[in-house]
């Protein structure tokens, strides 16, 4: 099983250091990622996760997508896949959209990537937290039949983000393990985990923070179940805290991921 993480100025210092176990390097094709792309590139891999189109599944038109220039940027990376998000924003609805509308479009979406795609192409589950509502504007497709529904009927692989799940069944007051347990842990290429903190009125959102024990725990149940290709961390620094903490909360994680992920 292969190891990720966010590429962050903490994981350069240890990768420069030889001093964890990363076998690739996440990144969203955006913001700093071409002033970054050679450092990156020279360490490892890189897994791409976003083209900075905001694109998603219920995104209302993909015309916008240069699938070429997607291909080069995926290639160079060397990524083994690409992965987008089950989620649609209320921006992308039409008056009146159903689930039907939804769940159609959607498929239609991740048809046009999987054709387009010079690589398998991954769909990750999206969180569901008042936050993710009104600061993101998902409309809410978080339950498993939905899910489970939409990679059987377009063949496709899951991206399984523990955290988005661990909020979505916390804010719908479901069990997370029964929540987990209902979607197609058989289909998981990749896993995605972090620690979650809370928003301005103390619900927990998906900070990606450092990772706790229940995060740890719900890891193990996760890898009892599912045998995915790669577990990236999604641990993101925070500017205002200490440097040295941020490159020793890395190295913690990392070094505990991969002994979870070596004892199965």
């Amino acid at each position: 099983m292969k190891i990720g993480c966010n590429w962050s100025r903490a994981l350069k210092v240890l990768l420069e250091k030889d001093a964890v176990n990363v076998d690739y390097i996440k990144s969203g094709a955006f913001g700093n990622f071409n002033k970054e792309f050679s450092t990156m590139r020279s360490l490892r891999p890189i897994l791409v996760h976003g083209l900075g189109y905001f694109e998603n599944a219920g995104t209302q038109s993909l015309e916008m997508i240069d699938f070429k220039s997607a291909n080069e940027i995926i290639n160079k990376c060397g990524s083994p896949h690409y992965g987008f998000h089950l989620a649609i924003r209320n921006e992308d609805m039409f008056e009146g959209m159903s689930e039907v509308n939804i769940y159609n479009r959607m498929g239609k979406n991740i048809q046009i990537f999987k054709k387009n795609l010079s690589v398998p192409l991954l769909v990750e589950n999206s969180p569901d937290t008042p936050s993710d509502r009104s600061d993101y504007d998902l409309y809410p497709f978080n339950e498993p039949d939905q899910i489970n529904k939409l990679l059987i009927d377009n063949d496709v692989f899951f991206l399984l983000d523990i955290t988005h799940a661990k909020l979505t069944a916390k804010f719908r007051g479901f069990d997370i393990y029964d929540y987990l347990d209902n979607l197609k842990l058989d289909r998981v290429k990749e896993i995605h985990i972090n620690g979650s903190g809370y928003d301005k009125d103390g619900f927990p959102m998906d900070t990606h923070e450092e990772m706790k024990e229940e995060d740890y725990g719900l890891l193990k149940w996760v890898l009892s179940k599912a045998k995915p290709d790669i577990v990236t961390l999604e641990f993101n620094e925070v500017e205002d805290k200490n440097y040295d903490e941020a490159i020793i909360a890395t190295e913690r994680q990392l070094n505990r991921i991969n002994e979870i992920c070596n004892d199965r």
